[in-house]
């Protein structure tokens, strides 16, 4: 009887202890996006990016219109003046890389960006790395600060996306 008290004392001990004992799940951190900030400013870059257009004639259209169904690969948002800028992707046939922008301004006290302007803003020709297609494209977040972002792919067209990741930042 003695032995039957004690297992079943020690078998609630047990029991009771786990959730003491046990180690904590691991924090889960958001892998699929590159957010950065620098006074007040917020830089949010998808790790894997879609490549929207593949001619200069799309982009040239798609660039000038508000489209708030698809997220931006690229999104720097301003504290002052208010604004968001949505940079969008093509990549032409010989492997350049077309940056085109979507600026929305903010009105003091309103809640909601307005689509003011789009437009194409630079060009980056492909370096030459061998698994395919490298470019080195920098993005203002700030007066003070410039963000190199490393855009890479495989040396095929059309493209569907590109891989992100910053230069000295993990």
């Amino acid at each position: 009887m003695t032995r039957c008290i004690v297992a079943t004392v020690a078998a609630l001990v047990f029991v009771s202890t786990p959730a003491v004992t046990q180690p904590r799940p691991p924090i889960v951190l958001d892998q699929s996006a590159i957010k950065l900030e620098s006074n007040g400013n917020e830089l949010i870059v998808m790790r894997e990016a879609p490549v929207a257009y593949s001619t200069l004639e799309q982009i040239s259209t798609g660039i000038t219109t508000a489209d708030t169904n698809r997220a931006a690969p690229v999104r720097v948002i301003r504290a002052s003046p208010p604004q968001a800028i949505d940079y969008l992707l093509c990549v032409t046939n010989g492997g350049t890389l077309v940056l085109g922008e979507r600026v929305h301004t903010r009105e003091a006290g309103e809640h909601r960006y307005v689509f003011a302007r789009g437009a194409i803003v630079r060009s980056y020709p492909s370096l030459t790395v061998p698994e395919g297609w490298l470019w080195l494209v920098e993005v203002p977040l700030s007066r003070e600060g410039t963000v190199t972002l490393q855009l890479r792919a495989p040396a095929q067209w059309p493209l569907a996306w590109v891989s992100v990741t910053t230069v000295g930042v993990p």
